[in-house]
């Protein structure tokens, strides 16, 4: 319905409701590392032209490897903040 958020549980993109939704002008996810990495080909494949991702979750030492992962699919980062231990990234196509 109009002006309701539809919730689903699904791994990634695994799930027909959110494939059918993209592209999306908004991704934001706050977990770990190692599946923001994972998720990097999923998230560029179903984020629209000028569409922004925002990623948290991450200890500033991780940074690093996951701005590459999502640089490789076409991202660029946009933004950094460190606050903390903690980094937040929002990059965009």
């Amino acid at each position: 319905e109009a002006g309701r958020v539809a919730c689903v549980e699904a791994a990634g993109f695994d799930h027909s409701t959110l494939r059918n939704a993209a592209p999306y002008d908004l991704i934001f996810a706050n977990i770990l590392k190692g599946p923001l990495i994972e998720l990097a080909p999923d998230v560029a494949a179903h984020l629209g032209t000028g569409g922004h991702v925002i990623l948290s979750g991450l200890l500033n030492a991780q940074a690093g490897d996951v701005i590459a992962a999502y640089e490789a699919e076409g991202l660029r980062l946009e933004h950094r903040a460190e606050i903390g231990d903690w980094t937040t990234l929002t990059l965009i196509r």
